[in-house]
């Protein structure tokens, strides 16, 4: 299975478990599986943790942004982390990393949901 998912303290937690992510197929699949994960949940904030993931296609990036899109219209917030120096390097290049909530790890991002204020 390309994904592994939990549901705990409010928050659904997709951990990616492909360490790379290139083939088109593949791709297609994975993103499918986190459309329908985001689809059937109940939670309204979601962490998907790239821990595992070592190199990513450039064509993941259009499909993160579809993925984010997707969970605005389902009214929740999506946070990124684990991100490898390198792949947050390309999300810097193209500017995503102003468009993403990056975290360095799970337990941040799910500490940063609990944030309040003008910061958030």
């Amino acid at each position: 299975m390309a994904i592994q998912s939990v549901s705990k303290d409010g928050i659904l937690t997709i951990k990616i478990c492909d360490d790379r992510l290139v083939d088109p197929a593949l791709l297609t699949r994975l993103f499918d599986d986190l459309l329908t994960e985001l689809g059937k949940s109940s939670e309204d904030r979601v962490v998907v943790d790239f821990s595992a993931v070592q190199f990513m296609a450039s064509s993941a990036l259009g499909k993160l942004i579809q993925l984010n899109k997707k969970a605005t219209e389902f009214k929740a917030k999506l946070k990124l982390c684990g991100i490898s120096p390198q792949i947050l390097e390309v999300f810097k290049i193209t500017k995503l990393h102003k468009v993403f909530d990056i975290e360095a790890d799970e337990a941040a991002a799910r500490k940063s949901f609990n944030k309040w204020g003008i910061f958030k």
